[in-house]
């Protein structure tokens, strides 16, 4: 601890006096610019203002810096000590997950089939005891092709109770570009703004170079 932060120091604390003196220029710049420039003078003593602004951010900033570095020199020790063991968990569960896949893959494809098979089941015999219903006026028949509607509905709930069932695995959307052409006319279509954004973008970052369809634009603002 410096003898101007000691307690029972003459001065602020930093950021205190700091604080003070950005809200002072502050004040003179919002003074200062509330009428246009006219004259070389007001220039002049507008440019000194910007100079002193720039110096205070500067200062500032350095201040700030000094501050924080212990803190940053200790959040990092912790960073570097636990970070490894991290690294070990994520590469030890992503190589559970590489070997558990295969085989949940394989089981989620038997859920399936198991559910496909019931679910025809069960609309084969809806269909049949619908059929028989339709038919037959047989008290007896009918009966029989009631049960055999309640027999569908149990198939159809099974294969529900199949599909609802968990298997480890977990759903993700990946998407692939297959026709780019066909894309850039969905988006042209469906959201231009999106597509001009991206492409000022990729402008922006190609200057100076001169691309097709691209007019470079000067400005100049104070420096």
């Amino acid at each position: 601890m410096t003898d101007r932060h000691a307690i029972g120091g003459n001065q602020p604390p930093p950021v205190e006096a700091f604080s003070l003196h950005i809200e002072e220029l502050f004040s003179l710049v919002s003074g200062s610019v509330a009428a246009p420039v006219q004259t070389d003078e007001q220039e002049a003593a507008l440019d000194a203002l910007l100079d002193d602004v720039r110096k205070a951010k500067k200062d500032a900033d350095a201040e700030r810096a000094a501050e924080k570095k212990p803190h940053d020199d200790a959040a990092k020790a912790v960073q570097t000590a636990w970070k490894p063991l991290l690294d070990r968990c994520d590469k030890a569960a992503e190589a559970i997950k590489a070997a558990l896949t295969p085989y949940r893959t394989a089981k989620q494809r038997a859920k399936d089939e198991a559910a496909r098979i019931a679910r025809e089941e069960a609309e084969a015999k809806q269909r049949a005891a619908q059929e028989a219903l339709r038919q037959s006026d047989d008290l007896e028949a009918r009966f029989a092709a009631e049960e055999q509607l309640k027999q569908a509905e149990k198939l159809a709930a099974q294969a529900n109770r199949i599909d609802r069932s968990a298997t480890g695995l977990r759903t993700y959307q990946v998407a692939d570009v297959t026709d780019r052409r066909a894309l850039l006319e969905h988006v042209m279509r469906n959201d231009p703004d999106a597509l001009t954004e991206w492409l000022a973008e990729y402008a922006r970052k190609a200057l100076p170079a001169q691309l097709p369809g691209v007019t470079i634009r000067i400005e100049k603002k104070a420096a």
